[in-house]
């Protein structure tokens, strides 16, 4: 009879631990989906960031040729300027030195000047 309590209670003990390791693999199978969700969720939060990046990379691309080309167009604008005081300088010198002077000097402005045409025409894809 003593066995027999002793039996039945190490069988209550078993069933206790056997509970208890059930629930502690049934917890853990739990926060295995919460980690994996959590997990499947930065991934496509990665993703999203990765395509932004890749988005703001092209479009960073396409305000650098912009910018390049309205840099062309400002140095094309200021040649222009000089070109038209050097004209205007040629009208009204009155040396011949001078005149030399702004003569090399409309030279250089207009060799600028054409450089900065084949620029802007590069950037613009006009042949």
């Amino acid at each position: 009879m003593k066995s027999d309590k002793i039996n039945t209670l190490l069988q209550i003990v078993a069933i206790i631990i056997l509970l208890i390791i059930g629930y502690l693999v049934f917890k853990s199978s739990s926060n295995w989906k919460v980690i994996e969700i959590e997990l499947n969720n930065a991934r496509q939060e990665l993703k999203t960031s990765k395509d932004n990046v890749v988005n703001a990379k092209t479009e960073l691309e396409k305000f650098r040729k912009e910018f390049e080309q309205m840099k062309a167009k400002k140095d094309f604008i200021i040649h222009q300027r000089d070109s038209l005081i050097f004209h205007f300088r040629k009208k009204n010198a009155k040396d011949w030195n001078e005149l030399q002077r702004i003569k090399d000097s409309i030279k250089s402005v207009n060799d600028k000047l054409a450089k900065d045409r084949v620029i802007l025409d590069g950037l613009f894809g006009v042949n």
